[in-house]
């Protein structure tokens, strides 16, 4: 029967009206005197009683036409025994995904987000499976659809009991790919009969704040299917509002910059760029940015005031505490905020690794004309990494005792072949070597014992094995410019836009022509407008050779002089010294195997919670811990910041209406008004039986039948009666 059933059958109650209707008794008219019948004597009147039923049958008639046509709108049908049999609910699987991210930290949310999805529990049915997963950015079982199908019935109590145990994390949120994987676990647990068809409905309900940092579009790569429906249980905070900051890093500031103004936005040792965002709904606008130790004390009463309209960001620059060691890690705090979950950044610039870099040149040469010279005077050094240069002669023994192996090297072309062998097996490790020809060179083959320079195919040949080598002297009365620039390499990506590709400044006097090298192999990065190869690369191991077939130096071109030299030199530095990911360690990320340095064993650990962590290094394994208080820094341990993810800070409530465009059935109604038209059309079955029996058929006909014999005899009672005359 349908949910209205009991207000149609309350509809019977119509039928007092006709039982009403033949209590009243009709008044006689006033009677009006005629001449004819002035001196007759009137006779009494023969009074009725008012409460007295006239036309019982008509009543009768009148009351069965009401009760059937009531009867008919209820749409009754009878069970057999067999049929309740059949009729048994079959129940169905409700899996509640509660969303434990940071955001849900926030005052009132998490209770909220308990006490609805206690709510949605209490809805359920005796044969509903109950199960509980929780909902970070990736999804964890608590209470597992195969758990809460083995015992139905204890299926509320288990899941109550389990939720009490819960509590939000640091973590961030992923709502999509929780809803694809918790349609997955569905489809790998189906409850079907024999005839494959489906008995158990599902639905999925989601308590969360819903807030933007979660990612939708992992489930546009599936198709959702239509009977299955989403429920959103949203949870509020107690005061609307949020705001947060963020450490800038020099990625970020470069996406927000153009690249001629980015050297003015680059954090330095002391001073970091700040971003700071408040939320849409934000009701104040005014904060402040302190600096406090590890342990969460100020430093000092210096504040930087930041105003924020609501919905906005501003970056704003903040001076680090002068009397600090760089090496220390310290937070940043933003006051004004009413929730507190995400208004500290843990920030820690690393202890700087020295690194060798050397030159091989010769001695001999002057100053100006040698690569020496120039190569020093470009700012490789990272945040983290100090470039120490050394000049070597080819002759000279490249690692004194003790020394580490060098990071970088840059060889003129006075490298003979057995400081060349002596390199290939560094190269071979990861050395990156830039070898710059910067001397005339003679075809001689072979070379003689005092030939300056010494042959500089050989070297190549050592290296590669590729007997077909051969380079030449160029000759040219004209100087040459760059062309054919592999815009899309990393030595030239700096200058992809239009406005920092022009190289018609750089001239070149002179270059040499290699020929004989296999195209497959080198990758040529720039070409002369003669068509000669000017800077090419291969790899050698886990190294790479890159060769450029022109000195720097004034006397062999203008390269040295020009504004595009240093961004050259430091992203050919940077191809065998990657800049590391510094301050941008998360919670809910693992420990890489390049942040655990050489000799320490990865312990594969996630980061639970914000703030400084240690690494100390023993020879057996490596540990990683939170530290409360500012730890010595030496050779055996280091710090990393960890800090709360970026899309855990965007707090403004999506629209639900999001979900329908990747045709998910969203339901927002009231939960309790959910489950009662569900349960409603719940049984297929005894709908079914109401279509086979056609109850409502017969009871339509039972009116027409009784509405007709009402007719007839209402006819007949109305007949004029001929009254009787009188004599006078």
């Amino acid at each position: 029967m349908s949910f209205l059933t009991p207000l149609y059958l309350l509809a019977g109650l119509a039928v007092l009206a006709p039982i009403l209707a033949h209590l009243v008794r009709k008044r006689p008219r006033d009677v009006i005197d005629f001449s004819s019948i002035l001196f007759l004597e009137p006779s009494a009147r023969r009074l009725a009683s008012r409460s007295r039923i006239e036309h019982w049958l008509l009543l009768f008639l009148r009351s069965l036409i009401l009760l059937a046509l009531a009867f008919a709108f209820a749409r009754p049908y009878l069970k057999t025994s067999v049929q309740q049999t059949a009729t048994v609910d079959p129940g169905k699987d409700r899996v509640l995904l509660i969303d434990a991210s940071a955001s849900m930290r926030r005052p009132g949310v998490w209770e909220q987000a308990i006490a609805n999805a206690k709510e949605y529990f209490s809805q359920s049915g005796q044969a509903d499976s109950l199960a509980v997963y929780l909902l970070t950015d990736r999804l964890e079982p608590i209470v597992s659809i195969e758990q809460s199908r083995q015992a139905p019935g204890q299926s509320r109590a288990l899941a109550n009991e389990a939720l009490d145990a819960l509590s939000p994390t640091w973590f961030a949120s992923d709502i999509g790919k929780g809803l694809v994987q918790a349609l997955d676990l569905l489809a790998d647990e189906p409850l079907e009969t024999e005839q494959g068809q489906s008995v158990r409905s599902a639905q999925i309900a989601i308590a969360s704040d819903f807030q933007q940092g979660n990612s939708l579009e992992t489930l546009g790569s599936i198709q959702w299917p239509s009977d299955i429906p989403v429920i959103p249980l949203v949870c509020k905070p107690k005061s609307p509002g949020n705001a947060s900051l963020t450490i800038l890093s020099n990625a970020d500031q470069a996406d927000q910059a153009d690249q001629e103004q980015q050297a003015d936005q680059e954090s330095t040792e002391d001073t970091l760029r700040v971003a700071v965002r408040n939320s849409i709904d934000a009701p104040t606008d005014r904060f402040q940015l302190q600096w406090l130790d590890s342990n969460g004390l100020a430093f000092d009463s210096t504040k930087t005031e930041v105003y924020v309209p609501a919905g906005q960001q501003q970056i704003v620059s903040v001076t680090r505490p002068l009397e600090l060691d760089p090496s220390v890690p310290i937070v940043l705090e933003l006051q004004g905020d009413e929730q507190p979950f995400d208004n500290r950044q843990y920030f820690y610039r690393g202890k700087k690794l020295l690194a060798r870099a050397l030159c091989i040149d010769s001695r001999l040469r002057d100053s100006k004309d040698s690569l020496w010279y120039f190569a020093t005077r470009v700012p490789v050094s990272q945040p983290r990494l100090e470039v120490q240069w050394e000049q070597k002669d080819p002759n000279d023994s490249l690692v004194e005792q003790g020394q580490s192996p060098p990071r970088w090297v840059v060889a003129s072309s006075d490298l003979n072949l057995p400081c060349a062998e002596r390199l290939k097996p560094w190269i071979e490790q990861g050395l990156h070597v830039l070898w710059v020809l910067d001397r005339p060179v003679e075809n001689r083959n072979p070379p003689t014992a005092d030939q300056q320079p010494a042959d500089v195919a050989l070297v190549l040949k050592s290296w590669f094995d590729e007997d077909s080598i051969a380079i030449f002297e160029a000759e040219s009365n004209r100087y040459h410019l760059l062309q054919e620039i592999d815009m899309n390499h990393p030595v030239f990506s700096p200058f992809a836009d239009p406005k920092f590709n022009n190289f018609t400044k750089i001239r070149f006097w002179h270059h040499r022509n290699i020929q004989g090298f296999d195209p497959e192999s080198w990758r040529v990065l720039a070409k002369f407008d003669d068509g000669q190869a000017a800077l090419l690369q291969r790899p050698l191991g886990k190294g790479l050779v890159t060769l450029l077939t022109s000195g720097w130096q004034p006397i062999e071109s203008q390269l040295a002089l020009s504004s595009k030299f240093v961004p050259i030199l430091n992203s050919l530095f940077e191809l065998g010294n990657p800049r590391p990911e510094q301050d941008d360690y998360h919670c809910g990320d693992a420990i890489s195997v390049s942040l655990i340095r050489q000799g320490w064993k990865s312990t594969n650990r996630r980061f639970d919670a914000p703030g400084i962590f240690s690494l100390e290094s023993s020879r057996k394994k490596a540990s990683v811990e939170p530290i409360e208080s500012v730890l010595p820094i030496n050779e055996q341990t280091d710090a990393i910041a960890v800090n709360l993810p970026r899309s855990e800070c965007l707090t403004d409530p999506i629209d639900l209406e999001e979900f329908s465009r990747f045709g998910i059935p969203i339901d927002t109604r009231n939960i309790v008004q959910i489950d009662r038209e569900r349960t409603s059309r719940a049984n297929p079955l005894g709908e079914q039986l109401e279509a086979s029996q056609r109850g409502w058929w017969w009871m339509l006909l039972f009116v027409l039948l009784f509405a007709g014999f009402e007719s007839v005899v209402t006819a007949l009672g109305s007949r004029t009666r001929t009254i009787p005359s009188t004599g006078g």
